[in-house]
C-alpha cells in the first residue's frame, strides 16, 4: 500500500507542541524561504535513504548557517519533535520544576541563541553567553550588554554607554529569572512545584501561565531534556503569536575571561555641577555632531519610605493626569526595588542650528546609574524641527554625588539619529 504523505506535518507538529491552534506559526512561508533546511529535516523522517550523517547538533548547525540561524525558532522546535511519542500520564509526568532549576544552577557555562518574533518578522535576534556569574549579550543591531553580577552596562552599536544599573544577579536572582524578566523566580513556590504538561521518551515540556496582572507576558513554554533535566529552549509568548525564544547550547567552546570584560567607557559629551532645586544649568556639548548645548535642572529628591512614595511624584501641566499618574507609578515600583534617594531631572537640548528640543521633564534618576532617553523637536515630533529634517535625540544622563551638600555632577552622553541610520 502506498504510504500517505502528510504535507502539513511540520505545521501540525508545531501546533501540537504549542498546544493551541491560535498559536500556530506560518511555517509554509518559512519552508519556501529555506528549502535547504527543510530538505535536511524531512530526510530524517521520510525513510528515504540518505548519506550517513553525524547526530544532529543544533548549536553547530545554527552557528554555521546564517539561514538556519535566523530561523532558529522553527528549526529547534522541529528537531525537538523528531520521534516524539507523547505518552503523558501521572506516573511519568512527576518531575517538579524545582529539580530542573536545581540542575541548571549547577551549570557554569552556557551559550544561548535568541530570536524575537513579532508578526511575520524577526524583530531581533542575538546571542548570549553566561559563565561563572557573568553574562554578555550581542544584539543583531550591534549593541552589547555586559553584566558582571554587580552592574549591567549596555553599549549601543557606536560603543556609547546608554544604560548602567545594578544587576539583577546582585539580589540573588537566577539566570532564568534574567531571561524571563523576573517571572521564573525561585521565590515562586507555585512554579517550583509545577510538573510537565507534556512528557516524551526524551523531553519534558513545562507550561507556565502568566503572572496575575501581567501586561506584557503570556504563556511561557520550556522544553527540558528528560535525562539531563537541562533547558533546551525557553519560549516566552508576549501574546498569542509573538514570542521571545531562547535556545541553549551547552557544547559551545567556553569563551576566555577577557571576552566578558566591557570596553572602556567613553567620556561624557557634557558634564557639570547642578544644585538641587537650583537654577537651570547650560552645558556645552563636545564630540556629538549636531549638538550645541544641553540644559538641565535637578529637583525633587525623595528618600523616604516606599509606602509613602507620592502618587503625584511626576506632575507636569503639559501632560495629562493619566500620563503623570502612570509615570509616577512606574517610579514608585522602581523605588520599591531600589530604595532611595531618587531625583527628578529635566533635560533639553539646543542643536548647532539653534533649534530647541522638547524638555524631558519626567525623568527619575538614581545616583551612579544611567538610562536611555529620547526627545524630539520643541513641537514634540521627531521631524517637526524648523528646517523639516528628522532628528531623534538619544541621550543617557547620569548623576554623581560631590563633597558639597545638595550639589551633584550630571553627565550626559548623546547622539542624533537620522532616518538613514
Amino acid at each position: 500500500m502506498e504510504q500517505k504523505v502528510n504535507n502539513n506535518w511540520l505545521d501540525e507538529a508545531l501546533t501540537e507542541a504549542i498546544g493551541s491552534e491560535e498559536q500556530k506559526p506560518d511555517f509554509e512561508k518559512w519552508k519556501q524561504q529555506h528549502p535547504e533546511a527543510v530538505e535536511m529535516l524531512t530526510l530524517r523522517t521520510s525513510g528515504r535513504p540518505s548519506a550517513p550523517t553525524r547526530p544532529l547538533n543544533i548549536g553547530r548547525t545554527i552557528m554555521k548557517s546564517p539561514i538556519i540561524k535566523l530561523a532558529a525558532a522553527a528549526v529547534i522546535i522541529i528537531a525537538v519533535l523528531f520521534g516524539l511519542k507523547f505518552i503523558g500520564g501521572p506516573d511519568v509526568a512527576n518531575t517538579a520544576w524545582a529539580e530542573v532549576r536545581s540542575r541548571f544552577a549547577q551549570i557554569d557555562y552556557v551559550h544561548i541563541y535568541i530570536v524575537k518574533s513579532r508578526g511575520d518578522d524577526f524583530f531581533g535576534h542575538g546571542e548570549a553567553w553566561h559563565a561563572h556569574g557573568k553574562t554578555i549579550v550581542h544584539g543583531n543591531d550591534g549593541s552589547i550588554t555586559y553584566d558582571d553580577g554587580r552592574m549591567v552596562q549596555y553599549f549601543d552599536k557606536r560603543g556609547m554607554l546608554t544604560v548602567r544599573r545594578p544587576s539583577i544577579f546582585a539580589d540573588g536572582q537566577s539566570f532564568l529569572e534574567y531571561l524571563s524578566g523576573g517571572f521564573l523566580s525561585d521565590e515562586n513556590w507555585q512554579l517550583r512545584e509545577q510538573i510537565p504538561t507534556r512528557v516524551s521518551d526524551d523531553f519534558l515540556i513545562y507550561t507556565f501561565d502568566p503572572p496575575p496582572g501581567s501586561d506584557w507576558l503570556d504563556t511561557t513554554s520550556i522544553t527540558v531534556g528528560r535525562n539531563s533535566l537541562l533547558p533546551i529552549q525557553v519560549k516566552i509568548y508576549v501574546d498569542d503569536e509573538d514570542y521571545d525564544l531562547f535556545i541553549f547550547d551547552y557544547e559551545a567552546p567556553e569563551k576566555p575571561p577577557e571576552f566578558f570584560v566591557p570596553p572602556t567607557v567613553w567620556p561624557a559629551n557634557c558634564e557639570g555641577e547642578v544644585v538641587l532645586d537650583g537654577e537651570e544649568v547650560v552645558l556645552n556639548i563636545e564630540g556629538a555632531p549636531g549638538f550645541k548645548e544641553a540644559v538641565v535642572r535637578l529637583y525633587d529628591k525623595y528618600d523616604g519610605e516606599a509606602k509613602e512614595f507620592p502618587s503625584d511624584y511626576i506632575s507636569v501641566e503639559r501632560h495629562s493626569p493619566e500620563f503623570c499618574k502612570s509615570v509616577s507609578e512606574k517610579a514608585r515600583r522602581q523605588y520599591e526595588k531600589k530604595g532611595g534617594p531618587v531625583y527628578r531631572l529635566d533635560v533639553s537640548f539646543v542643536t548647532d542650528e539653534g533649534y530647541h528640543s522638547t524638555t524631558l521633564d519626567f525623568l527619575a534618576v538614581w545616583l551612579n546609574e544611567a538610562s536611555q532617553c529620547g526627545v524630539g523637536a520643541l513641537g514634540g515630533g521627531l521631524d517637526d524641527w524648523p528646517d523639516g529634517k528628522y532628528r531623534n535625540i538619544r541621550f543617557s544622563p547620569s548623576l554623581k554625588s560631590t563633597d558639597k551638600e545638595d550639589t551633584y555632577i550630571v553627565e550626559i552622553r548623546c547622539r542624533i539619529d537620522t532616518k538613514t541610520e
